[in-house]
């Protein structure tokens, strides 16, 4: 493999839950590699694990290739917000162990992708969100959205989010669009353009398997660059 100079570290977060966060972090992680690129999938915090499921880390792991994906420091089976799943199960993240990991992997020479958890305000310990370790550690942010209504008013509240901590956002994934797609899923590519100039607007379409890995595997030619 490559080095990956100017290959910028990635938050992948998102305008809700439910968006397919997972599949797009693991394509880019399968895009990164098809270039050649050391690069790791790591999901650092998980909850509503659900029996019989992939977990979210396990497909960003099998997404990653190798046996040295870090494994996340809370894993916990509530589908709630993390500090409050936390809360309820008497733990708490360590966000200076996640830094710690963070700095680790790039020590490695890997590039990192990492998934936040729900949307970009969401706290993963009291405190602390996905914007916060994306200020802190310098990520880039890649903000995977829904295709269609209502998209524009949540993608843009994401962006003035991490833009006030800081945090430059590398793209927005819009992610489903249907086939055909309907009004709004058509219109909003260009909306968003106009909304948020200078910011690359890429879109995804819904596939046709349960599987997320396959999904991920069909989404690496629309995040070409990535």
């Amino acid at each position: 493999m490559t080095a990956n100079a100017g290959v910028p570290d990635i938050l992948v977060t998102g305008t809700d839950t439910g968006v397919g966060k997972t599949v797009v972090a693991a394509a880019l992680v399968l895009a990164r590699r098809e270039r050649g690129l050391r690069v790791v999938g790591f999901k650092p915090v998980q909850t509503g694990l659900a029996d019989g499921a992939p977990s979210d880390a396990a497909v960003l792991a099998a997404a990653t290739g190798t046996s040295d994906v870090p494994e996340p420091l809370l894993q916990l089976g509530e589908p709630l917000a993390p500090a409050v799943a936390a809360d309820r199960a008497g733990v708490a993240l360590d966000t200076n162990a996640l830094e710690q990991r963070v700095r680790d992997l790039r020590r490695a020479g890997c590039s990192v992708v990492l998934e936040g958890a729900g949307g970009v305000l969401v706290p993963l310990a009291w405190g602390y969100t996905a914007a916060d370790i994306a200020a802190r550690m310098g990520l880039e942010a890649v903000i995977v959205a829904r295709a269609g209504l209502g998209t524009l008013n949540h993608t843009q509240l994401t962006v003035l989010a991490l833009r006030a901590r800081g945090v430059a956002v590398h793209a927005v994934v819009l992610n489903g669009r249907g086939d055909p797609p309907d009004l709004a899923e058509s219109t909003n590519p260009g909306a968003l353009a106009r909304l948020l100039p200078g910011v690359r607007v890429v879109v995804v379409p819904r596939h046709a398997t349960r599987d997320p890995l396959e999904a991920a595997r069909r989404s690496v030619p629309y995040l070409d660059g990535l």
